[in-house]
């Protein structure tokens, strides 16, 4: 950035700040000003971005994603009866790891007067080098289920011998305690330090709350003439006394990573894709637990397809790997015995046309921060063999990724 673009942007020298200080003036800005804000971090990369809106949220009916413009997009489990959420990048920050700024990004004229009061409030914050001491909360959150995941385990696993549905996937939520002087900033920072793989995601929105994840799901990636997306199923604990390469897989889980991978060449086959990449599946590392990996790609110039994005996003979401097989009847069955409002869990969230790049991926490993506690949120994938044990603790798994670091954090 040139001493010229910084003097028109932001007054201070942010590279004189840590990342841990910028983020935090960030989300103060945001909460002070009851603005949306979205940080994240994409796999396998050192840079954070942050966006802040000027504005609401916009409510999205529907998606074009290259209709959108630049920002950040949150949607429901439930999008289609459930608006999605876009934060617009009005204000926008992106620095590495090492804590040097590389580009400040405006959506805005310069001379806009919001704009201006923003960068005054952030320039303020930062200056203060205060820590987090809020962010939004939903104000509309009540009390948790109280179904019996066992329970709703035996439910499934009788419907699918009753031949309702091949596979389905109950979630469950547990609720835990935030301790005192609990920083969301050091537990997002911990959890790119610790999970190199994975979408690492802070979005806080008014009347919505806030959210904190690591996922290692994507569900569509857009390049200028490639798509991809990727089938990802089955679940176990690493092993460290033993190489990836060496990790076997019950029939079940085999079956269940199947499922999903003929559920997207499904979505192919509706709209007369038959030009793909397929590679896998692969045994993958995600946080503390192992996956198998099926990846797609489709070159959309080589296949005069510029919006398949768009297209894939409204066939693929949600995917059989957060709801089940067929998927109507299996969204029928967690309607009436899940017990749970998902929210944005096993919705979709990421940057959307940054640089040219769209990214969005399954919200899983996640969780939503309240007053002083947190709600964790994780399923797992019945089939006619799951045994109910197996499956909680396969949950209790997915919700050690965030607890490990939260506890590393306190």
């Amino acid at each position: 950035m040139s001493s010229t673009q910084k003097d028109n942007t932001i007054a201070l020298d942010l590279a004189s700040f840590t990342k841990e200080e910028i983020i935090s003036a960030s989300i103060s800005t945001a909460v002070s000003m009851e603005l949306p804000i979205a940080i994240w971090r994409m796999p396998h990369q050192s840079e954070i971005h942050l966006t802040i809106s000027l504005g609401n949220a916009r409510k999205l009916e529907k998606i074009d994603i290259d209709d959108l413009g630049t920002g950040f997009l949150f949607a429901p489990f439930h999008f289609g009866n459930l608006p999605a959420l876009f934060i617009d990048a009005d204000f926008s920050l992106s620095f590495d790891f090492e804590e040097v700024i590389q580009e400040h990004k405006t959506g805005k004229d310069e001379s806009n007067d919001e704009l201006g009061v923003l960068k005054a409030k952030f320039e303020g914050f930062l200056s203060q080098k205060s820590k987090v001491h809020s962010y939004h909360i939903n104000p509309e959150k009540g009390l948790l289920s109280d179904t019996d995941y066992h329970k709703l385990i035996e439910k499934s696993v009788l419907a699918i011998n009753e031949n309702h549905f091949d596979k389905v996937v109950p979630a469950r939520t547990k609720e835990i305690s935030l301790a005192e002087g609990f920083n969301p900033v050091e537990l997002l920072l911990n959890l790119c330090d610790s999970y190199a793989n994975a979408f690492v995601s802070f979005v806080s929105i008014p009347e919505k709350g806030t959210w904190i994840g690591a996922t290692p799901e994507v569900l569509i990636e857009k390049r200028q003439d490639s798509f991809k997306t990727i089938a990802l199923a089955g679940t176990q604990r690493i092993d460290p006394l033993k190489s990836i390469s060496d990790t076997s897989w019950t029939q079940k889980e085999i079956e269940e990573q199947a499922m999903v991978s003929r559920y997207i060449i499904n979505c192919f086959k509706k709209i007369r894709l038959r030009e793909f990449e397929e590679v896998g599946p692969k045994t993958v590392k995600a946080g503390n637990l192992l996956h198998l990996k099926t990846s797609y790609a489709v070159n959309t110039a080589d296949t005069n397809f510029p919006e398949l994005a768009t297209v894939m996003l409204e066939l693929l979401h949600p995917t059989s790997a957060v709801a089940g097989m067929p998927k109507e009847e299996a969204l029928s069955f967690l309607d009436i015995h899940e017990g749970i409002d998902r929210e944005f869990f096993s919705g979709f969230l990421g940057p959307v046309n940054v640089e040219n790049s769209t990214d969005l991926f399954v919200n899983l490993r996640c969780m939503q921060l309240l007053e002083n506690k947190a709600i964790l949120y994780a399923g797992a994938g019945v089939t006619l063999d799951s045994q109910p044990e197996k499956e909680y603790q396969e949950t209790e798994l997915k919700f050690n990724t965030l607890l490990n670091i939260l506890n590393k954090s306190l």
